[in-house]
Order: structure tokens, then C-alpha cells, then sequence
């Protein structure tokens, strides 16, 4: 089969990883093509503006996605942001081939979102919490959506023991733009008033830096840093090569595929993410966590201080029961995230919306 994946990526996010993984799983079965504006994975793409509004750049990007369908044969298009989505639903109708939508994060809910939905064919959602949004909001019939969870190759990832050291490394997972860098400032503003008594550590930023978050965050570090000595804190930027950096460090503080990753190295887990917190990760959480794609579309959101006071001590303090944890976990992400079952998964969903012939009607 002949997929085109189209993004809308101007930094490193979830999608795009996501689709890395699919596209991985499916070598040598499905040839995968992408559009996107930017994509970081050093996979060959088009570079096409999706993430510019629909008037007058949807239109426009939607007849030159429609030529490069026929040029190349496309038989599926699935698309992964709500930009993407609009211009898929169009190319889809003129070239005649089945819409696949992967809902990454709840859609904004307003006029126009609910006049022209764009869900395509077939929509899969990767947890309940966009499930529940999905009806609620936009009364998608439940024969169209299916929950079809974040996908991660755990062949490459593989569980190790982290040896004591005198300052734990805690790593602080996510890019900063956007509701992460709210839940961003919420840890920075816990650190800044507890830290004095919580035992050393060095705190290591992980993600992309947006050009006009940058002075902001230098300002704030240079600050935060004296406030929390002997603790350390510093950025790394974007890092690549993520499960390296997660080996060499004790704990993380994430949610969404970062959370995931990091649990299937047996790395304990503070789950905190763009919807708020839901605390170190444990089988009595575990149910929340999976609503709610691990911290990032908790509703209503929760900014808890005390709780994260509480979750910070949890992670730096040695716990005898974490062994124990650690392999729990990692059999969670087997069971319910394994990228093999979850490309199948996705290939019965592309297989059901390509019996159901044309695509739906256009703007739709």
C-alpha cells in the first residue's frame, strides 16, 4: 500500500515520532511518503506550508497535495494535526482515496471546527480522554473512531539498572511551546520554592527551545540556578538520540511518548505533561495515566503544587519497593504500546476505509 503521511511539523513533536515508528514497522510491507513543513527524523520528505490557515493556504495546499496523490499513486492519506486534517479532507474528495485522521490532542471546539470536523473516513484516537471529546463534541459516529494507543519500538529499547550516584540526574522531558511550557513553569516554580529541601540533583532540560522562549528561559535559569544550589539545572536543547540520555539518568519527569520511553528503560516516572499532574508513575495511577495519554489531556487540568512537592521527593528518595515498579511498567508498555500491534492495528483501520471506497464529501 501506498500511504502519505502528512504533518504539519515545525519542531520535533509527537507525531512525527509516531509516524517514524509506523512507517518502521511497515518497512518492507508499505511504502510510507510524507508532506509536512518541517520533519526532523532525517526520513526524505515534500516540504509543503500545511501549518498556514486555510484561506487562502489550505486551498493552495490542498490542490498541490492532490497533485502529488495522483503523481505518485497514493492510496491512503492520513494526516496528524487539525491543519493537516483540513487539507487532507479536501485532496482526499478531489483524488478519491480513503481520509485516515490520527488525533493526537483534543481539537478546538468552535465554529468552524464543528462545521467542517475534517475527521476523515476513519479516526483513530490514541487515548479515552479524545474518545469522549470526539462524541461530545463533534457527535462522530463510534463505528468511525477507534482507539488505537502511542506506538514505541521496545525492540531498541531495552531495560537497564542505573548505578547509585551522589547527585541524581532528573531528566525534564518536552518541548517547550504551547501547554508544555505552562506545565514547563509549573516545575520551575515548585523547584524554585522547595528546592532548598529536597536532596541535590541536576536537572537536565530536555527539548526543542521556541527562538522567542529562549532569552526568557536564560533569564529564569540564571536566577533559578543560585535560588537551588547545590542542585544544578541546565539545558540541553533537542537531543536525538532520547533512550542514550535516558539510560545515564535516574529518574524523568514527562508525558506522552517521552513518559513511555523512559518507563520501558525502567526509569521511575513523574508523570506531568500539558494537562497537569498525575504523580510518580504505580498501578493505582496507571488508569488515569492511560486516559489521559500519560499527563497531557488531564480534564480538568491539575497544577498541583503540593502534589508535585510530594512526586519530586518520591523520585530523589530511594524506594525498595522500585525494582518492583520498574518491571511492572515496563510490562504496561508491552502490553498496551508495542508499535507492532499498534501498526496492525492501524492496518485494519486503512483496510476497513479502503472497502468503504471514495473518500466522504468534501469539508467534511
Amino acid at each position: 500500500m501506498r500511504i502519505l503521511f502528512l504533518l504539519s511539523c515545525l519542531e520535533p513533536a509527537g507525531s512525527e515520532t509516531y509516524c517514524t515508528a509506523l512507517a518502521e514497522a511497515w518497512k518492507g510491507r508499505h511504502e510510507v511518503f510524507w508532506i509536512s513543513d518541517k520533519l526532523h527524523s532525517g526520513q526524505a520528505y515534500t516540504s509543503m506550508p500545511i501549518h498556514r490557515k486555510a484561506i487562502p493556504f489550505g486551498v493552495l495546499n490542498t490542490w498541490r497535495v492532490a497533485s502529488f496523490i495522483r503523481a505518485n499513486r497514493i492510496q491512503i492519506i492520513h494526516s496528524h494535526s487539525r491543519r493537516a486534517h483540513w487539507v487532507a479532507a479536501q485532496a482526499a474528495w478531489l483524488t478519491g482515496i480513503p481520509h485516515i485522521t490520527t488525533i493526537h490532542q483534543p481539537l478546538p471546539v468552535h465554529f468552524f471546527s464543528r462545521l467542517f470536523p475534517c475527521l476523515g473516513d476513519q479516526t483513530i484516537a490514541i487515548d479515552e480522554v479524545i474518545v469522549d471529546h470526539l462524541r461530545r463534541h463533534f457527535r462522530h459516529q463510534d463505528a468511525a473512531i477507534h482507539l488505537i494507543r502511542n506506538g514505541i519500538n521496545l525492540s531498541q529499547i531495552v531495560p537497564s539498572a542505573r548505578q547509585a550516584v551522589n547527585m541524581k540526574q532528573i531528566l525534564i522531558i518536552g518541548r517547550l511551546s504551547g501547554g508544555r511550557w505552562r506545565a514547563f513553569q509549573f516545575v520551575l516554580e515548585t523547584l524554585e520554592r522547595i528546592a532548598a529541601t529536597l536532596p541535590p540533583a541536576h536537572y537536565k532540560i530536555v527539548g526543542q527551545i521556541p527562538d522567542e522562549k529562549r532569552g526568557t528561559l536564560v533569564y529564569q535559569l540564571s536566577i533559578l540556578g543560585s535560588k537551588i544550589a547545590p542542585s544544578k539545572i541546565e539545558t540541553l536543547g533537542y537531543v536525538k538520540d532520547l533512550p542514550v540520555l535516558i539510560r545515564n539518568s535516574d529518574a524523568v519527569i514527562a508525558a506522552g511518548r517521552s513518559a513511555l520511553e523512559s518507563l520501558a528503560q525502567g526509569r521511575p516516572v513523574l508523570l506531568l505533561g500539558e494537562g497537569g499532574i498525575i504523580g510518580t508513575c504505580r498501578p493505582e495511577n496507571w488508569t488515569k495515566a492511560m486516559r489521559s495519554n500519560l499527563g497531557d489531556h488531564l480534564e480538568p487540568k491539575e497544577f498541583n503544587p503540593v502534589k508535585l512537592e510530594a512526586s519530586l521527593r518520591e523520585i530523589l528518595l530511594p524506594r525498595a519497593d522500585q525494582p518492583e515498579i520498574s518491571r511492572w511498567a515496563r510490562d504496561q508498555v508491552e502490553k498496551h504500546f508495542d508499535i507492532r500491534a499498534v501498526a496492525s492495528q492501524i492496518e485494519a483501520v486503512y483496510q476497513r476505509a479502503s472497502s468503504g471506497g471514495r473518500g466522504g464529501p468534501p469539508l467534511r
